[in-house]
């Protein structure tokens, strides 16, 4: 029982998608299930699935992205399946003529029939605010941002997603760049451990989530 950490490829894309649509299912994910509530999902497929193209476009979007880091684990015993996965957004250029554009969420056809609106800019607008107020005009510009990392719900407890959130922090801390994101409640712990403090709580609909740094060190004033 070996898990590989390598970067993901095309290929990987409908597994990454299947995988999210297990690990942030709205049955067990509270900021999914309000972004796609139960009354507006067709009662002719399964709970969940109505978000999958979405997914499959996300992913496909985040993939070739200019500055995002797509990374999974798969399971050699497994014939290299796909039982994990990170997506970091990582710095841009200072110079705002040469960055390139980001693609929304928006633009990866999210399904308008089945999504509630008002709650998904509601949530934009808490996110937005909280990079704004912790670095900034540049928000989220200058730091290595954990945007997503999910584990199969079959394969956790074995130590993936603390191995995914590793190789993020390494590759920012050779960089020179802090890390920063958003904690469920089931996620603070891991980041916790692993070195990120706590800059606000953030009341997602009710639930309380909280914004996270993990600084690179310093020694004498300058960045190690």
């Amino acid at each position: 029982m070996t898990i590989i950490l390598r970067k993901a490829t095309e290929q990987d894309i409908p597994p990454i998608a299947l995988l999210a649509s297990k690990a942030f299912h709205p049955t067990t994910d509270w900021i999914t299930r309000q972004i796609f509530p139960l009354h507006l999902q067709p009662k002719t497929i399964p709970d969940g699935d109505a978000a999958l193209p979405w997914r499959l476009s996300r992913k496909t979007a985040s993939l070739r992205g200019p500055n995002t880091a797509s990374i999974v684990a798969i399971d050699t015993a497994l014939n290299d399946q796909v039982v994990g996965f990170a997506l970091w957004d990582l710095p841009v250029g200072g110079d705002e003529e040469t960055e390139p554009e980001t693609v929304t969420l928006a633009e990866a056809e999210m399904p308008a029939d089945v999504t509630d609106w008002k709650a998904y800019a509601q949530l934009q607008s808490i996110l937005k605010a909280d990079h704004r107020d912790t670095f900034g005009e540049r928000e989220l510009k200058d730091v290595w941002h954990l945007d997503f990392i999910g584990v199969d719900p079959d394969h956790q407890r074995r130590g993936i997603g603390k191995a995914l959130l590793s190789w993020g922090i390494e590759q920012a801390a050779k960089a020179g760049r802090d890390c920063y994101l958003m904690a469920t409640p089931q996620g603070r712990p891991l980041y916790e451990a692993a070195g990120f403090e706590i800059v606000r709580p953030l009341d997602m609909f009710g639930v309380m989530h909280h914004s996270m740094i993990l600084r690179v060190k310093r020694i004498n004033g300058t960045r190690a």
